[in-house]
């Protein structure tokens, strides 16, 4: 006697879901973004010793704060001032 148990073939093949495939795609790129990053910190500490690195590290931070709030405040702005919103 045959059951059939899975009314659809291939229903929990991993490649068939486009979506899982994306998270997987999503996942490797953040994996090789925070690879190049500690390569990054790790050059910066070898190059300029803790001191140095500690203090570009801070300023770069501070740098990318004012940049990303700058974005922010240029998407409201242009936001507030589209006349089809």
């Amino acid at each position: 006697m045959i059951t059939h148990h899975n009314t659809s073939p291939n229903s929990r093949v991993p490649y068939k879901n486009k979506d899982g495939i994306n998270n997987i795609y999503q996942e490797i790129e953040m994996s090789e973004r925070r690879f190049i990053y500690v390569q990054l910190m790790r050059d910066a500490h070898l190059s300029l010793g803790d001191q140095d690195a500690n203090i570009l590290i801070k300023d770069s931070e501070a740098i990318w704060y004012k940049l990303s709030n700058q974005k922010s405040v240029e998407n409201e702005m242009s936001f507030c001032l589209d006349p089809n919103s």
